[in-house]
């Protein structure tokens, strides 16, 4: 965000900001706290400073994707912590992704600033420009910011630990230690609340909206928009919807979730002052892929029309050295599961298994659903990285097989997606400038078909958002079997997620929202993680064997949430423990 990365009170912030305690600051005397209140610049900074606690994705969990805490992937690397997911070691005493801290100094960041804002003086300094009515604006929409802010901050905590401490003011470490849980459905309304005071207050899109909110808008692209609100807002009803937490299966739940999703599709047909989309889906073509809608191009410029809310953009090489084959010099931590490879239907819309498809097992990409060859490396695709290129080789003593490293992939594939071919780190360097995408508009296509379905069963519009995403990936045909009921659209939606947003750390939180762990039908395609024996055949030819079982995971109920870590217990005696933790 161009503004954020103007403002050098970051690193004064930076420098007094502390973890160690749920929510309260510490200062180091760099700034006083009463100085940052009495300069609109620098209170505005100090929200501006909230957006670190964003998530971040890519390799972040001791060098491996979440998605290798799910079916999607295996990490190789057998030091990695997020094993522990797989192998049940995870406890109060050894939490892994701990995020707590994180996001309740987000949330603090939030408190803080909402309490404060209204008091900071409107004079003027030299740095501060505008108005008294376009200062006055820009806190109204900073207190949007703030509120979209503190509701992500909580949804992120609400999805992996259920119910949490509430607060929607900055608390001392005094008024921290005794603030109790809230249920799960009270952070739930809490965040929605906050969601729509986000959305009353934030513009539809930065950069060519009427100046009505704020000064400089043209210099804000980045920042939280209504669209964003109104998203999480989808994102949020759509898991108070689910299984996890709606055990009785309230209807109105869902009925809610489709509404709110569909407030962000229509936003591909209203325009604006300019009369230009506020979102829509790119087309992939020979020149974009899944993969540049993380990046940037000639094509894609930054914070385009299917991102609607994401991190600041970094430029780096670090994912593909984290992810690309070994042989070409990086460390292929995430491996693909055959159990993700077979997800993909064939471009025809039929599954692999439906005898009429066309698959061939032991050629497994040819006619398949475009989206793998963008998602997956499989043995035999042509590759450059790191000014190497080659052919991947993952059959059996290949250069890219099981055993030919210690940390060569278990699975017989590498991750494709993210992985940009220009970047180089052995010798020189060329960086790939990147971002994490948080909220992707093809997202709302698949909460809207979710949510629809489970409300009014598979009519027309389930359908066709669903045809939506299946024509931007290339689909011949496009249409989805007629005459579903609602629980085979419901296995279709569920699919559709799993390929669509793979390796976006989706899926390890929508099989708990909806309890696939309980279905005996699919609770062993979860946990027992399989790979492809891959054998190369004098005549140049390869025989797979999809079935080598090389992970098998365990599960219990208590899985379903995190466990809170005995550290904040020990802080907070008002905290509960998750049930059985």
């Amino acid at each position: 965000m161009r503004l954020i990365n103007k403002i050098l009170v970051f690193v004064m912030l930076s420098s007094f900001m502390s973890c160690d305690s749920m929510l309260e600051p510490q200062l180091d005397g760099t700034l006083s706290e009463a100085g940052i209140w009495k300069n609109n610049v620098r209170a505005f900074g100090f929200l501006n400073n909230a957006y670190n606690n964003l998530p971040t994705g890519y390799n972040r969990i001791s060098g491996a994707m979440l998605a290798a805490a799910s079916d999607e992937a295996i990490c190789p690397d057998p030091l990695s912590s997020i094993h522990g997911f797989n192998n049940g070691s995870w406890s109060p005493f050894n939490v892994i992704d701990n995020v707590w801290d994180k996001n309740y100094e987000g949330i603090r960041k939030a408190n803080t600033f909402l309490q404060k804002i209204d008091s900071v003086p409107l004079l003027r300094t030299s740095n501060e420009l505008g108005t008294d009515e376009t200062i006055l604006r820009t806190r109204e929409r900073m207190k949007g910011e703030a509120r979209f802010l503190r509701a992500y901050f909580y949804f992120e905590l609400l999805k992996r630990y259920g119910g949490v401490p509430l607060t929607d003011k900055p608390l001392t470490a005094t008024e921290a230690a005794v603030l109790p849980r809230a249920t799960a459905d009270s952070c739930f309304k809490f965040i929605i609340a906050d969601c729509d005071s986000a959305d009353a207050r934030l513009p539809r899109k930065y950069g060519i909206e009427p100046v009505v909110v704020g000064y400089n808008e043209a210099k804000e692209i980045g920042r939280a928009t209504s669209g964003a609100a109104k998203a999480l807002k989808s994102r949020v009803l759509l898991y108070w919807a689910s299984s996890l937490f709606n055990p009785s299966n309230d209807v109105s739940r869902w009925q809610k979730a489709s509404a709110a999703a569909k407030e962000v599709l229509d936003l591909t047909v209203a325009k604006n002052g300019t009369g230009d989309k506020v979102y829509g889906l790119n087309r992939f073509t020979s020149t974009v892929n899944m993969t540049d809608l993380f990046t940037t191009n000639s094509v894609l410029a930054q914070y385009h029309q299917e991102i609607v809310f994401c991190s600041q953009y970094a430029t780096n090489s670090s994912v593909e050295e984290q992810n690309a084959p070994i042989s070409f010099g990086a460390k292929g931590m995430t491996n693909p599961t055959q159990n993700l490879v077979e997800a993909f239907p064939m471009s025809n819309g039929k599954a692999i298994t439906d005898p009429t498809s066309g698959y061939n097992p032991n050629k497994p990409f040819d006619g398949r659903d475009p989206r793998l060859a963008m998602t997956v490396l499989g043995n035999g695709v042509s590759f450059g990285i790191n000014d190497k290129t080659g052919v991947i080789e993952t059959f059996e003593g290949g250069k890219d097989a099981r055993g030919a490293y210690p940390n060569s992939t278990q699975t017989g594939y590498y991750l494709k997606k993210f992985l940009l071919p220009f970047a180089v780190w052995d010798g020189r360097s060329v960086n790939v400038t990147r971002t994490w995408v948080l909220i992707r508009f093809a997202e709302l296509y698949l909460n809207y078909a979710e949510a629809r379905n489970e409300a009014y069963g598979p009519d027309t519009e389930v359908y066709a958002a669903l045809k939506a995403l299946r024509v931007r990936a290339g689909f011949r045909p496009s249409d989805i079997q007629a005459g579903l009921t609602k629980e085979q659209m419901r296995d279709i939606i569920q699919n559709e997620r799993r390929i669509e947003l793979a390796f976006e750390e989706h899926r390890f939180f929508d099989v708990r929202r909806w309890k696939l762990f309980d279905d005996p039908s699919k609770r062993d395609n979860l946990l027992k993680i399989r790979a492809a024996k891959i054998t190369k055949q004098q005549d140049g030819t390869y025989v797979y064997d999809t079935q080598q079982l090389v992970q098998e995971r365990q599960f219990s109920t208590k899985m379903y949430l995190y466990p809170i870590s005995e550290s904040e217990l020990l802080k907070n005696k008002a905290l509960k423990q998750n049930p059985e933790w």
